[in-house]
């Protein structure tokens, strides 16, 4: 019989869960009350967090425009050059221009979906830190948004 690996984990959080539960309950002195707690309970600063995710997002959302200008770009740019290739009487520099013009745009769209997934790697990166001094778990949070890495 095989245990899918989803079920393993689902099994061993619940039962980490119980042994913390019962370390819990377990921490009151010869008298029954409850001994003095050894760590201090960190407090969410929310407002910080809120605008480390605020601060994210702009970033993440200036970079996409950016990627989005820088692609309507290469666009025009490859519509102009194919509409001059394609007024070249002689077939070998046509080709020629075409090619240049695909290879242009190639490399034009490239580099802005490079330069996006940099800036949108350095805004989580930043959101990470910053979430972090604010005290703020970022478990909830996709790092690194594989859904913006695909716009």
């Amino acid at each position: 019989m095989t245990v899918s690996f989803k079920k393993l984990v689902i099994g061993t959080m619940i039962a980490s869960m119980a042994l913390s539960a019962g370390a819990v309950l377990a921490q009151t002195d010869s008298t029954g009350a409850a001994a003095p707690a050894t760590s201090v309970r960190k407090t969410i600063d929310l407002p910080c967090a809120a605008s480390a995710v605020a601060k994210r997002e702009a970033a993440v959302s200036s970079a996409f425009a950016a990627k989005s200008t820088a692609i309507e770009a290469a666009f025009t740019a490859r519509a102009s050059a194919l509409a001059a290739a394609w007024t070249i009487t002689t077939a070998k520099d046509r080709n020629a221009a075409i090619k240049t013009a695909w290879k242009t745009f190639n490399t034009s769209a490239k580099t802005a979906r490079t330069t996006y997934m940099k800036a949108n790697r350095a805004a989580w990166t930043t959101f990470r830190i910053d979430a972090k001094a604010c005290r703020a778990s970022t478990a909830a949070e996709p790092m690194g948004s594989t859904a913006d890495a695909n716009l």
